[in-house]
């Protein structure tokens, strides 16, 4: 039994230079105009306008390591595709969890521990996984891949850094947060940490 941290790694980064291109002629195409070599003040106009539908002309993956109960949030922001590690097809030799803060420092511990020896003895009495599974809780591990535009990004951004979500969810928008605002700032300038 393993305890875990959340993760974020951005897949395949594209090019600032040609994203924010692409979508300054995309959005031009709205207006009928050419572009003039800025797009960063093309976009934040259009941001500022509100004509954001421009923005789904980009898109980001990012692979996320998070808990089942954290990625059951996630995967309702429909506008998005995912790819999630299944527990109906992995056999789970060594379980990882990662329970919230303040579970972990407090209980989580001896409880996983024995939920992962009675998962184990489940397999051992030929239980296949999909069924030892539905006694893993939702700190269990797992992994998911996220692919969204940039529109959706900048949605999913506002209500998962909002102080009314769960802890884990804001801390894994702040880790997608800061990787946008260091690669992609444009898209993210007027969202606060």
């Amino acid at each position: 039994m393993r305890i875990g941290k959340q993760k974020v790694e951005l897949l395949y980064p594209q090019s600032y230079e040609e994203l924010t291109e692409k979508i300054e002629i995309a959005g031009r195409v709205c207006y009928q105009s050419e572009p003039k070599g800025d797009p960063e003040k093309f976009i934040r106009m259009i941001i500022k306008r509100g004509h954001e539908s421009v923005l789904e002309h980009g898109s980001l993956t990012f692979k996320i390591r998070t808990n089942r109960a954290i990625a059951n949030e996630i995967v309702r922001h429909r506008l998005a595709s995912y790819s999630q590690e299944s527990t109906r097809y992995v056999k789970y030799d060594d379980i990882e969890f990662i329970p919230g803060d303040r579970l972990e420092e407090s209980y989580a511990g001896d409880m996983l521990t024995k939920i992962e020896e009675a998962y184990n003895f489940l397999i051992g009495q030929e239980f296949k996984p999909e069924e030892a599974r539905d006694i893993l809780p939702n700190a269990t591990a797992t992994t998911l891949v996220m692919t969204m535009n940039f529109r959706e990004l900048r949605h999913f951004l506002k209500l998962r850094l909002d102080k009314a979500a769960h802890p884990q969810i804001r801390e894994l928008a702040r880790i997608i947060l800061g990787i946008l605002k260091d690669e992609y700032p444009v898209f993210v300038e007027d969202i606060e940490r």
